[in-house]
């Protein structure tokens, strides 16, 4: 059985992480539906330490549920088993990863890539939107060269979903408005977890890529800084 399990990465990970629970103690909310309970955890070595992520950790990162953080989580998923297919773990330092959306999805990948400080949040540059084009995902593995680019099929959103989202930004939306956004939430958190990788994302296949120059650590934050404050200064 130790061999069998030796020679299949994944089927150990998730004995790991079936021990794991059990001896940690992980308690779910109560008021999350089982399809998101029984997600896979997403396992990450970080700073040679491999950590198992679960979607509860990404909530409590973020504040709470998140339609827009389920979906990035169940991007990552979907990633990183395009491009690691013999089960290896990913490493956060063999990997670049692009995002085109704030919110949950900006903070699902900040605390799997970045170990989930407060004090080391990744603030959006100013001009990024949460409009249905931008739930796009490229993962890039440096160590073999191989990417994968993942967009949300488009249709899965329930009808009005950006406007609603709008006008309880700005405060215009009515309460029958409010009832439908958050039954609108309680959809998506609970059904995307139901939907295969296929369903959400289609069927890329993993590209090789060339890529020239590069981000120094912490380079990225100090331009979005740099560009949020003029941003400010020309409002």
């Amino acid at each position: 059985m130790l061999f069998f399990c030796l020679k299949r990465p994944k089927i150990l990970g998730m004995i790991v992480f079936f021990f794991f629970i059990i001896g940690s103690g992980i308690v779910y909310s109560d008021d999350l539906p089982d399809s998101v309970k029984n997600l896979d955890p997403i396992e990450v070595i970080r700073d040679g330490e491999e950590r198992i992520i679960t979607i509860q950790d990404v909530y409590d990162f973020h504040g709470g549920t998140c339609p827009g953080a389920t979906m990035a989580y169940r991007a990552a998923q979907y990633g990183f088993d395009l491009l690691y297919p013999d089960g290896d773990t990913p490493a956060a330092d063999d990997l670049i990863i692009l995002v085109r959306a704030p919110g949950g999805p900006l903070d699902l990948m900040d605390f799997m890539m970045k170990g989930g400080s407060d004090l080391d949040r990744t603030w959006p540059p100013a001009g990024i939107t949460r409009s249905a084009d931008n739930f796009v995902f490229e993962f890039y593995r440096k160590s073999t060269l191989q990417g994968v680019k993942l967009k949300l099929q488009d249709g899965l959103w329930p009808d009005d979903w950006f406007v609603l989202r709008d006008r309880h930004r700005d405060g215009s939306i009515t309460d029958a408005e409010q009832e439908k956004r958050q039954q609108d939430r309680n959809y998506v958190i609970r059904e995307f977890p139901k939907k295969s990788y296929a369903e959400l994302f289609g069927e890329p296949e993993p590209f090789f890529f060339i890529a020239w120059g590069h981000i120094e650590e912490g380079e990225m934050d100090r331009h979005i800084r740099e560009q949020r404050r003029a941003q400010r200064d020309r409002d």
